[in-house]
């Protein structure tokens, strides 16, 4: 057991797992993630074929795959082993007293100076106003200032264990779908864009019961959907209305209003009651619908580009189209009483849910933290007092070179009857 945990705190250990994520990582940016087979996704594209190996470890859905989980696992059993068994016990060396009785000629200072005897309680003194934690033994004073910063190496692996931590927590309780539903439709989101370790779909159906669109200055500026969401017994237990940018919360799961379409028209011809299929076109960098209106052996074709109600008839045997409004009563033949009642659209909508987003937030915000920590200078300063003079000496984490500097800017302004 021993044998595992050092050979897991080994930061080369911890490097060689990063570079297989990264490269991994690297391989799932590149390969189009799909269910599909990877070998059956590049023979659709005309690639060249792949061996056994490549459809062995499903390069074409990596990051879903258990051994880049088992990766992660290895990885953060890999920090938290090196935190616990270097890190910590680094910061318990460093929090703990080091008292020196004499200098020894081989001890490496990154800062040294040497003052006369009366200098003592001022040097003192004047250490304690610098916010340095002072402790004495006999004639030995060991001081210290910047202690919080060697918590960053730890604030560093907590970060990553938070992160790592919120994938696997993301990855086995997470979900996302999305479905287009027409309005007025009951549907079960269950369109996953691809595979999960573990389906976790909101079991509760939902109704649309309105979808509409805000215009300005003739320009689409908003779709909103109005939704409700069923008990078991088809009861409605909640009603929302969610937009783009302005999403709904509700048992961990977010709503989103992703994208809108129109999928055809619901007409009257006399007294009965028809629905139209339309066909989305694009031109001049407009969307358009066209649909035919089949009461004839010619039909009637007719286009819109907006859900305001209006639409257009071209007339081929006229000079001019005809412009007319849901509703209203259409006199293209007078044997048949034609009017358009309503135009039926589907939402796009995407739900999500990720219980892992505390622990990532925390992860990064860790992350942050760690690096304004790094910055903190951990100093100590070592004092012995003797019958002719004072030796101090003091290391540093950071501006080694330029400590000497700070240890005479320490003491740059003793008092006059000091120095005499």
């Amino acid at each position: 057991m021993r044998f595992i945990i050092r050979w897991l705190s080994n930061i080369k250990v911890a490097i060689f797992l990063l570079a297989i994520l990264i490269l991994c990582s690297l391989i799932g940016s590149i390969v189009e993630q799909t269910d599909k087979p990877i070998n059956q996704v590049l023979e659709n594209t005309g690639s060249f074929s792949f061996s056994n190996i490549s459809s062995f470890f499903r390069f074409s859905n990596v990051f879903n795959n258990g051994w880049f989980f088992c990766l992660n696992l290895l990885l953060g059993l890999s920090l938290i082993s090196c935190t616990f068994t270097q890190q910590l016990p680094s910061f318990d060396f460093c929090r703990s007293l080091n008292f020196l009785k004499k200098f020894l000629e081989t001890e490496k200072f990154d800062g040294s100076l040497v003052f006369p005897t009366n200098w003592f309680p001022f040097v003192i003194s004047r250490m304690s106003t610098k916010n340095y934690v002072l402790f004495q033994k006999s004639k030995a004073v060991y001081a210290s200032k910047g202690l919080i910063g060697r918590l960053g190496p730890v604030f560093v692996h907590l970060s990553l264990i938070l992160i790592l931590l919120a994938s696997l927590i993301s990855a086995l309780g997470g979900l996302l779908a999305q479905e287009f539903v027409p309005k007025g439709e009951i549907a079960y989101l269950q369109n996953f864009p691809s595979d999960h370790l573990i389906d976790n779909l909101p079991i509760y159906p939902i109704r649309v019961n309105d979808f509409w669109v805000s215009h300005i200055n003739g320009l689409i500026h908003q779709f909103y959907t109005n939704i409700s969401s069923l008990n078991d017994y088809g009861k409605e237990s909640n009603s929302f209305t969610i937009s783009v940018n302005h999403p709904f919360y509700q048992q961990q799961v977010i709503w989103y209003q992703t994208d809108w379409d129109i999928i055809g028209l619901k007409c009257k011809l006399n007294d009965l009651i028809y629905q139209i299929p339309v066909t989305s076109i694009s031109t001049a960098g407009k969307r358009l619908w066209i649909s035919w209106l089949p009461f004839s052996e010619s039909g009637s074709t007719l286009f819109f580009e907006t859900l305001r109600g209006d639409f257009i008839l071209p007339s081929f045997t006229l000079n001019e189209s005809i412009y007319a409004e849901i509703g209203q009563n259409l006199q293209i033949i007078s044997s048949i009483d034609t009017t358009i009642l309503d135009i039926l659209t589907c939402t796009g909508l995407q739900v999500r849910g990720d219980p892992g987003e505390l622990f990532l937030s925390l992860g990064f915000g860790s992350l942050i933290l760690s690096t304004f920590i790094s910055y903190i200078s951990y100093s100590r300063i070592w004092i012995i007092k003797r019958l002719d003079s004072i030796q101090i000496g003091g290391l540093t984490n950071r501006a080694k070179l330029r400590f000497d500097y700070h240890l005479l800017n320490l003491f740059d302004s003793m008092p006059v009857n000091a120095k005499q």
